[in-house]
This record gives structure tokens, C-alpha cells and sequence, in this order.
């Protein structure tokens, strides 16, 4: 990509533009603009006002030295599917699409996929025991989201080069900063959302994103210490106050939704992959200017944490005259433009011919002799058709005539369709998900910790739900995080999801050690009938009594998570549909007898 690109990303915060090329693998970034998005025009990546987008991009841009005539979108929506897959290595990558395309109902289970745009980006080539192989990174995305990047370039009358997937975008770029022989964790923390990525040297293992982000921690903030949104964005800014004013089980509470998050992406990560072990994290993003941000991610994640400060590859010049900092902002314009995944959908064609006063004359004189031409071969096509049309209609009557009993076949299949119906909607109400029940139970006694107290059951036809209350324990394990792994691997449980949790914590205090090197807690004097009285406990500890400080102390957690699922075997795709076999005419006078096959088990 030689000649210079306009990459655009249209956020719901702001829009980026961002004038480069890509010349022998350095990408050259020669002018950028950033402006507010306008005021809802922009929904889940939908562009709903595009005259106002439109208008907004043109003002930012005029006067300013920006030159490209074509253009590269990077979009981002819920609405876009993503899913790594490992096919056999095919070498064409026309064929490699195709191949991709006519398997894509088994990738995005989905009632109509010409509803949508497919692409694909290839993420690493391998070989194992069963020969040569590529895993592809496949995405689905609707036809009109993308349709609106068409119109939105349409309006500002440049060419469409590509439109890629936010994903793709970040994932290109950062394929280049990272290093070979090493797994790396490189957070990308952005205002609402935080997206996680395992990069094994340059080659993607696992993308996912994490409904959190800087507005997240600063909303919590606001309510643990009750105070403004200015005062809470002041102390997360500055790690002086912030050591000040909010105490370390505070901060634990305010960053706890966002770390929790990402430590499950990486837990699922060490759960598939046990030898990859991650050796740094590398963060970027608004977010990651979040005082104490590196501190608990390497102490939750056991891992050095390291910003990104330069981009390798990447040379600004011209115009763009972008701090550091600034760059990181515009990663997904700069990734658009290395390798593009490329979403296409047929769209109105662009341009046109004019032609000359002589040409006009000549092309209506054509066009009339060939009007003519058509009409008197049409009037003579109808005439033959018209006699066609009486014979097949005689032949047509006849061949009714002879098939007349046929009424009494279709009243027959009617009765007969009509008592299947009953008797497979009565054999339906008699099943139930909820048969998998005592399965559930059954596995989850053997599942969970003995100091695991479930609470709450509920199940209504194979949809669970339940909350599930941890024993204290230390700070630095969480056995039920390692157990929500194994339930969602049961091959009968679906749709797992923790909605909400929370945490309590107590500090216990250590009167003494055993021989094999474990804490014996301080506890109270044993009541009358008591062989050991109850643990002595505080909230922080800060509380403990001056009598007591010569104890050692351990903070304890205790870990509440609610469940839902549901439990039940999927029905198999492919299934023959029950066969009912038709009476004969005979049969049809005496009553009609059905024969179903393939029932419901």
C-alpha cells in the first residue's frame, strides 16, 4: 500500500483520522485528527446520523493538508461475531475464503447467513499428528452495519480500500512490537471496555474483551469513598493521593470487577494452554494511566507489568505532529492499514460515462432500431406462446381429470398430519431438562470444596441458577475459580454465566505454627460442651487490640458468586424430522394409519 490511505475509527466517544501508507512494512503516519463523535449518531457501531458524521469528519479534515481519495474503516460492535478455527492448511487464499464461506453456518450457528459479511485473517500456520494445518481467525458481521461505512464514504465522496474488524486492526500492530520466544498479556484498558490478548511472539492465542474499563473503576471509587466523579478521576491520576486517601482494601474493592475480569481470561488461558506460561504483561490504553493499575496486575496476575511507550514500525511525520501518548490512541487506524481483514458487501456502483452531443444522437438511434428489433420479435413469440398455452391447458385438464381420487389422498394425509401433531405435542410435555438434575448435584458434590456452601437452587426446566458461597480461605487462592472452569466443561451444561460477586474479607489472627509449617489460628475460650471456641477475627487490621499485636495476622477472603446455566444435551444437528407414511386410497376409507420415525428419545 504505496499511496496514501485516509483510516478512519468511528467511536462512540470520538472519531479518529488518521493519513498514512504502509511502505515496506513501516507504516508512515503523515497526518491525524481526533474529534467528538456527535451526539447520538453512533449506536453499537451503527452509524445512525452519517450527514452528521459526515460533517463532523469533513470539518476536521478541510484546510488541514489531508490529500488521500480512499479510505479504511475499522468498526467495532457486539453485533460482530468472532471465532478462531483450525482447518487443514490450504495454500490459495481465494480458496482458503471460500472454503471458510460454505462452512461458516458450523462457526456462527445463524438463520440466514447472507445476512452477513465473512472474512478471515490467518493467525498461524502448523503442524501437528494430523498433518498441516491453519488456525484462522474467522468474523461475521451484518451486512447493514457495514453497509453504513459505504454510505458514511459515499457522503465524504471517497473510495472504499477496505473495511476491517477492530480486532484484526489492534491485533496486526501489535504482532509487530512483540518478540519471538516469549507469551505475552497485553491489555488494551479503554473507557468502558478492556481487551485481552495473549500474543505467543507475534502470533495471536486468545482475544477476548471484558466489559470494563477506566469509567468502570472510577464509578466504583465514587461510591466506596463517596465522593464527586472530578475528585475520584483527581485520585486515580495522582499515586501520591491516592496512598493518602483510599486504603489498600478500598483500592481492592474499586479495581476488583476489572482485575476479576481479566484474571478469568488469563485463567482460561492457563486452563487450555498449562505450559504457556505468561512471562510480562504489557498495558496501553486510557485506562492504563489508572494509579496503582501495574502494582495489583502483577500481583493478581504474577507477572511484570510494562507500558508501552513506542511503536515499532511506526513513523510519524508531516503533519501529525502526536506525542507518544497520543499515537496509542490511534492503534486501530494504524493496524487497519498493515493487513486489513476486509468485510465486503455489494454496494451501488460508483461513477459514470458522459458522453458528447454526437455520441448521445448516435447511442438514441441505436437504442431505438433495437426497440424496434425486440417488439416485432415479441409480438411474434406471444402468438406462439398463446397457441402453446391452449394445448398444455387441454392436456392440463385431462390429466386433473384422470387424477380426480386424488382429494381423498390429501384429506387422508390431513387427518393423519393432524394426529401426529397431538400425539407429539403430548410426548414433548413429558420431558423435561430438569431430568439432568440430580446429575448436576451429583457432580457438583464432587466438584467443590467441602467448605463450599451452595445456596438458593432454583431450576425450571433445565435453567439453574444458584449462589455459591466459598470458606474462608487465603487471599492468594480461590479454589471455585478453578471449579467454574470444570462445570462449564460438563458436556451437558450450557450458557454458563456468573452475573454478579462479591467479596468479604477478615483479618484471623496466627498464634502459633505446626510442625508441617501451617498457621494455627488464636481462638476464644471454648464454651461449656466446646472442644475449641471460635476463631478470633476482625475486619482490618487496624482493629486488632494492642494485646493482641504481637500475634502475626493473615487476611482471609470469602468469595460470593451467583450462577446461572442450564443443563441438558443440546438437540443434534441434522436430526431426520419425523416420517409419517401416507394410507393408500384404500386405506383412506377405513381410517387413516400413521407411522412415525425419529421421535424424540
Amino acid at each position: 500500500m504505496a499511496s496514501k490511505v485516509l483510516s478512519i475509527y468511528v467511536g462512540s466517544d470520538a472519531i479518529r483520522i488518521a493519513e498514512m501508507q504502509n511502505n515496506n512494512k513501516t507504516v508512515i503516519l503523515s497526518n491525524a485528527a481526533e474529534i467528538a463523535t456527535p451526539d447520538n449518531s453512533v449506536n453499537d457501531g451503527y452509524l445512525v446520523d452519517i450527514t452528521a458524521i459526515a460533517e463532523a469528519i469533513r470539518t476536521s479534515i478541510f484546510g488541514r493538508g489531508f490529500t488521500a481519495k480512499e479510505v479504511i474503516f475499522t468498526i467495532t460492535s457486539k453485533k460482530i461475531a468472532s471465532k478462531d478455527v483450525e482447518i487443514p492448511y490450504v495454500k490459495n487464499e481465494k480458496k482458503l475464503k471460500q472454503i471458510l464461506q460454505a462452512n461458516s453456518s458450523e462457526y456462527f450457528p445463524m438463520s440466514n447467513s447472507n445476512d452477513y459479511a465473512f472474512a478471515f485473517s490467518v493467525l498461524e500456520n502448523f503442524t501437528d499428528e494430523e498433518g498441516r494445518k491453519s488456525r484462522v481467525s474467522a468474523v461475521a458481521a451484518p451486512n447493514d452495519l457495514v453497509k453504513c461505512y459505504y454510505e458514511l464514504a459515499e457522503e465524504l465522496k471517497l473510495s472504499v480500500h477496505s473495511i476491517d474488524y477492530f480486532g484484526n486492526s489492534v491485533i496486526q500492530l501489535l504482532s509487530m512490537q512483540m518478540t519471538e520466544g516469549r507469551t505475552d498479556l497485553v491489555l488494551q484498558i479503554e473507557k468502558d471496555t478492556t481487551f485481552v490478548n495473549v500474543m505467543r511472539g507475534k502470533t495471536l492465542i486468545l482475544q477476548r474483551s471484558v466489559p470494563y474499563g477506566k469509567n468502570a473503576v472510577i464509578n466504583a471509587l465514587m461510591d466506596v469513598k463517596k465522593i464527586s466523579e472530578k475528585d475520584a478521576k483527581t485520585l486515580l491520576s495522582n499515586e501520591m493521593l491516592l496512598d493518602q486517601h483510599v486504603t489498600p482494601e478500598e483500592y481492592a474493592e474499586t479495581v476488583q470487577y476489572l482485575v476479576s475480569g481479566i484474571g478469568r481470561v488469563v485463567e482460561y488461558h492457563r486452563t487450555k494452554n498449562k505450559n504457556d506460561l505468561l512471562q510480562g504483561i504489557k498495558v496501553f490504553g486510557e485506562g492504563s494511566a489508572i494509579a496503582g493499575i501495574e502494582k495489583i496486575l502483577e500481583r493478581e496476575l504474577g507477572a511484570p507489568v510494562q507500558h508501552f511507550e513506542n511503536l515499532a514500525g511506526v513513523v510519524i511525520k508531516g503533519q501529525a505532529a502526536l506525542t507518544a501518548e497520543e499515537v496509542l490512541r490511534y492503534l486501530p487506524n494504524i493496524g487497519a492499514v498493515i493487513k486489513p481483514i476486509d468485510l465486503e458487501v455489494e454496494y451501488g456502483e460508483s461513477g459514470g460515462v458522459n458522453l458528447g452531443a454526437g455520441q448521445t444522437l448516435k447511442a438514441l438511434i441505436a437504442v431505438l432500431i433495437v426497440e424496434v428489433i425486440v417488439m416485432a420479435t415479441w409480438v411474434t413469440m406471444v402468438a406462439l406462446d398463446n397457441k402453446e398455452a391452449s394445448e398444455e391447458k387441454a392436456r392440463l385438464e385431462q390429466e386433473i381429470a384422470d387424477i380426480s381420487d386424488i382429494e381423498e389422498i390429501a384429506l387422508a394425509y390431513e387427518a393423519a398430519a393432524n394426529e401426529y401433531i397431538v400425539v407429539k405435542a403430548f410426548q414433548d410435555s413429558t420431558h423435561s431438562d430438569n431430568e439432568h438434575l440430580l446429575q448436576f448435584i451429583l457432580d457438583m458434590e464432587q466438584l467443590l470444596p467441602t467448605d463450599t456452601v451452595v445456596e438458593d437452587l432454583e431450576a425450571v426446566d433445565g435453567d439453574v441458577s444458584f449462589t455459591l458461597v466459598s470458606g474462608w480461605h487465603d487471599a492468594t487462592k480461590n479454589e471455585i475459580a478453578d471449579v467454574i472452569v470444570t462445570i462449564g466443561g460438563l458436556d451437558y451444561v450450557n450458557n454458563l454465566q456468573i452475573p454478579s460477586f462479591q467479596e468479604s474479607y477478615r483479618v484471623v489472627l496466627i498464634a502459633e505454627y505446626n510442625a508441617a509449617g501451617e498457621p494455627v489460628f488464636l481462638t476464644e475460650e471454648p464454651e461449656e460442651g466446646q472442644t475449641e471456641g471460635e476463631l478470633i477475627t476482625y475486619d482490618t487490621h487496624t482493629d486488632i487490640p494492642e494485646e493482641y499485636m504481637e500475634y502475626d495476622w493473615v487476611t482471609q477472603i470469602q468469595t460470593e458468586y451467583d450462577f446461572s446455566c442450564h443443563i441438558g444435551y443440546p438437540e443434534v444437528e441434522g436430526e431426520e424430522e419425523p416420517v409419517i407414511t401416507l394410507p393408500t386410497v384404500s386405506q383412506a376409507t377405513t381410517g387413516a394409519t400413521t407411522t412415525t420415525e425419529g421421535g424424540a428419545q
